[in-house]
């Protein structure tokens, strides 16, 4: 039995109306010479149970809300979570159609919070959505259970094998929840401080009234400006539906960007996705003349931490060049605001995400935490962000399953009232992966915005090659 931190049990308790905590990794495998089929993943997926808890973790809510969720050992009916079609049309377009269905489709609780589906189709490629929930994984550990699917040489280490335990009991879970009531407060009253100090640092409750003011003074930085994002069409409440697209852009031009300048890879990867949505935000009319203001989660999870699951992640909050019409500009800018902005989030403690949600009573943690997404999605509060922006170090060498090349991994995350779009890219090999996923009614142009980085990257690739030319 595990007890959720306040910061997995957050994901679930806001879940509500159109918002589910589920997303995806969308996985794309060059099966000309192999095959990837149900029967394939569901043997890899028995080999990997024993080192991958979340595959067999199951939700338990505690008695009368006494403490946050745990999870309990559960046993894994494989045909319940994997599944295969073949797409109606054998393109990428109808791929993520499909993809988005997926991901608007809430996890059912009864049983461990994921699925897989193998979908055929693709002309010489198969394509894996694999879904996990939030609560139990965060993007690197998501990337632990790919790893654990792909071929490798693995030897199960007895010691983290899975372990066959009794279900709780509904007063050992009540009694359990009694007993930690103590040192949960006695925790959130050491934290408080510093919590109330960096409250400003936590997207959901940046933009309420009076926040940016308490946290400002309580650390003696009275001078600091009030970074606000300016309404966009992500600005919305979710709609049932999600828009999903996807691409590949060369990770070695951003490499070169970054050497040339003398930046970091995530100053070009931010100031990529900043071109790219001016592009699009000036296409269809609804660009702000304010700089867009980006959710960047961080990892706080350490390489040799014993627990490789659940949340641990921290936010950079960090307005992004989508004002500036200079590419130039737009990647100092991007450079200046990153490095600012990383020293901001190294002031607050790395649990702070954690450390705001403990002292809300756990009976009224779920109606705080939907009351809240709500609050946010009206117009009588000025918008927290306009959208989240992650980028995760993948693989630098080839993965296979049975031997079928990864030819792409495309992670499809979570989107939110109010902020309703998310680009997340991972590195893999010499590419970068993007994964973009939007409000169906908000992002209707997911595609043309996959053009507009294609297009985006090849003005970096030219101004490198010029400057480059020029310095000679």
């Amino acid at each position: 039995m595990k007890r959720l931190s306040s910061l997995d049990a957050q994901f679930l308790a806001a879940e509500s109306g159109n918002f589910g905590s589920q997303y995806c990794g969308l996985a794309i495998f060059d099966t000309s010479e192999h095959v990837i089929d149900a029967t394939v993943m569901r043997e890899r997926l028995e080999r990997a149970l024993p080192t991958c808890p979340p595959l067999h973790w199951k939700v338990v809510e505690v008695p009368f809300n006494l403490d946050h969720p745990v999870v309990v050992e559960a046993d894994v009916n494989l045909d319940d979570h994997v599944t295969e079609s073949t797409l109606d049309s054998h393109d990428d377009k109808s791929l993520s159609i499909a993809a988005a269905q997926i991901l608007a489709t809430k996890l059912d609780r009864s049983r461990p919070l994921w699925r897989l589906h193998v979908f055929h189709g693709l002309p010489g490629r198969t394509a894996i959505v694999i879904t996990v929930h939030h609560a139990m994984a965060d993007g690197i550990a998501a990337n632990e259970i790919l790893s654990a699917l792909v071929d490798a040489d693995r030897v199960v280490d007895p010691a983290a094998a899975r372990e066959s335990k009794p279900y709780p009991q509904r007063s050992e879970l009540a009694r359990s929840g009694l007993a930690s009531l103590p040192g949960r407060w006695i925790r959130a009253l050491r934290a408080a401080p510093d919590t109330l100090a960096h409250l400003d640092q936590v997207p959901a409750l940046r933009a309420l009234p009076g926040v940016h003011t308490l946290a400002s003074r309580l650390r003696g930085d009275t001078g600091a400006l009030r970074l606000d994002a300016p309404r966009t069409r992500f600005t919305t409440k979710l709609s049932p539906g999600r828009s999903v697209a996807f691409g590949t852009v060369s990770l070695d031009v951003i490499k070169s960007v970054k050497n040339q300048f003398g930046f970091t890879v995530n100053d070009v990867v931010i100031a990529l996705c900043a071109g790219a949505l001016r592009r699009r935000l000036l296409a269809t009319g609804d660009l702000p003349a304010a700089p867009l203001v980006a959710y960047i989660p961080v990892s706080t999870r350490l390489p040799d931490a014993p627990d490789r699951f659940g949340n641990a992640i921290t936010s950079i909050i960090a307005p992004i060049p989508t004002h500036l019409d200079d590419l130039s500009e737009r990647l100092s800018f991007a450079h200046d605001n990153l490095k600012s902005a990383k020293r901001r989030t190294q002031q607050a403690p790395p649990s702070l995400l954690s450390d705001v949600n403990d002292p809300i009573p756990t009976p009224i943690f779920g109606i705080a935490a939907k009351g809240l997404m709500d609050l946010i999605s009206t117009r009588f509060i000025r918008p927290p962000v306009n959208l989240i922006i992650s980028n995760v170090a993948g693989s630098p060498k080839e993965l296979t399953i049975g031997g079928a090349p990864l030819v792409g991994s495309f992670p499809l995350s979570v989107v939110f009232d109010s902020f309703a779009l998310n680009i997340t890219v991972v590195s893999y090999q010499k590419n970068l992966d993007i994964g973009i996923v939007g409000d169906a009614v908000a992002l209707p142009d997911g595609w043309n915005l996959v053009e507009d980085f294609h297009r985006e990257l090849a003005d970096l690739a030219a101004l490198t090659h010029s400057n480059g030319r020029t310095e000679k």
